[in-house]
Order: structure tokens, then sequence, then C-alpha cells
């Protein structure tokens, strides 16, 4: 198994979720790491952590759901094309 760790922030002018950052990792402990180093390094999430405006969910998933590389390149990929078809 894996987790993602998911934390979406709430705006703090609308109270709209505008922004969501996913952590993966393989333990809840890497998964944790990784807000931690995300948090010193973000200041709109840290601000947001820091007036409670976030909603944190952590689940567990298989291995094969952890993302790729690749996915994201074939999303792009798609995203390209469509737009060539648009011009």
């Amino acid at each position: 198994m894996a987790y993602l760790l998911e934390i979406a922030i709430i705006d703090g002018g609308d109270h709209t979720i505008k922004v969501v950052h996913q952590f993966y990792g393989l333990t809840e402990k890497e998964v944790k790491t990784y807000k931690k180093e995300h948090l010193s390094n973000c200041g709109y999430f840290r601000s947001a952590d820091h007036d409670d405006r976030t909603v944190e969910t952590l689940e567990e998933i298989p291995e094969s759901e952890l993302p790729t590389v690749e996915d994201y390149e074939e999303e792009e990929e798609e995203e390209s094309e469509e737009d060539d078809e648009e011009d």
C-alpha cells in the first residue's frame, strides 16, 4: 500500500478552495515529511495552515496508483494535440 495526503487550502478572501496540495509516498511518515518540507517553503500554504484554513485527508492507495512522470507527459501531449486542433 501507499499513501496520498491531500490538503485543500481555503482562500482567506472569498473562502473558496483554489489550491490543493497532494503528497504521495509509501508510508504515512513519508507523506507527512513532504508536507512539513513544503510548509517550510510555501508562504501561501504556511499562512493557511497557521490560520486553520486547510482541509486534510489521508488515504491508503494501491502502489499502482502512485503517479509517474509518464502520467503527466501523456496529459501534456493530449492537451497540446487539442490546442492544435482548435487552431
